[in-house]
């Protein structure tokens, strides 16, 4: 496979956020619902939109959240990432030296992606390749996201390879027919979150970006 185009999820792979937006959901539900039990449910569900987590805990715990409840649970998490998501150890050096044109595909606003990889010295690597379901795609797993940053890069998918953390990030991404790498070094990694991204298609699984440039040489850039 000669790799051509790199496109990355944001939230867990190029920022650590998604601990970050673990903790916020779980400060804002632990007085209607056990927090272990609540953080059981939630961690698989990370890289979902909020909505379709509200849905989720409304049908499998009987939690449920109003519109209005959600929204603002969604800018809780949104004002903590900005505030407190670092990037990734080691991303920025590993995707300069990987030297491909690159895209990101996420779940989360555009305001929050503009402003976290701003924050991190992250922004300028992708120029105006960020995809979000505010430019009107449906939210992952619906691959619309990934067939939009193709799309924009003028990438073939079967020269393209996706860095997901998250499994209905994978999920997307092999939908829109792409290889995808999983990447579990961010702070809320769990053990079972490997074998979760291979389950759902991701062909290998990995912990270091330090590691990446090695790794993508390896697969025939």
């Amino acid at each position: 496979m000669t790799l051509k185009h790199l496109i990355c999820d944001c939230d867990g792979v190029l920022l650590d956020s998604e601990s970050v937006a673990l903790a916020a959901i779980l400060d804002g539900l632990s007085d209607r619902a056990d927090r272990a039990q609540l953080d059981a449910f939630l961690r698989p569900r990370l890289g979902m939109t909020l909505s379709h987590i509200a849905d989720d805990l409304a049908q499998e715990m009987g939690l449920v959240l109003s519109r209005a409840e959600t929204l603002h649970l969604e800018s809780v998490v949104e004002a903590r990432c900005i505030a407190e998501a670092q990037s990734i150890r080691g991303v920025r050096d590993a995707l300069v030296a990987v030297g491909l044109p690159l895209a990101v595909a996420s779940n989360s606003s555009q305001s929050r992606v503009e402003a976290g990889l701003k924050n991190a010295g992250l922004w300028s690597l992708f120029a105006d390749q960020v995809y979000t379901p505010g430019r009107g795609l449906r939210p992952k797993p619906a691959p619309d996201l990934y067939r939009a940053a193709c799309a924009g890069l003028g990438a073939d998918p079967a020269s393209s390879l996706v860095l997901e953390d998250s499994v209905a990030g994978v999920t997307a991404a092999r939908a829109a027919g792409l290889v995808v790498l999983g990447f579990v070094g961010a702070r809320h990694g769990e053990p079972a979150a490997a074998q979760r991204l291979r389950d759902a298609g991701a062909s290998d699984v990995f912990d270091d970006m330090t590691t990446l440039p090695a790794r993508l040489a390896a697969w025939g850039k």
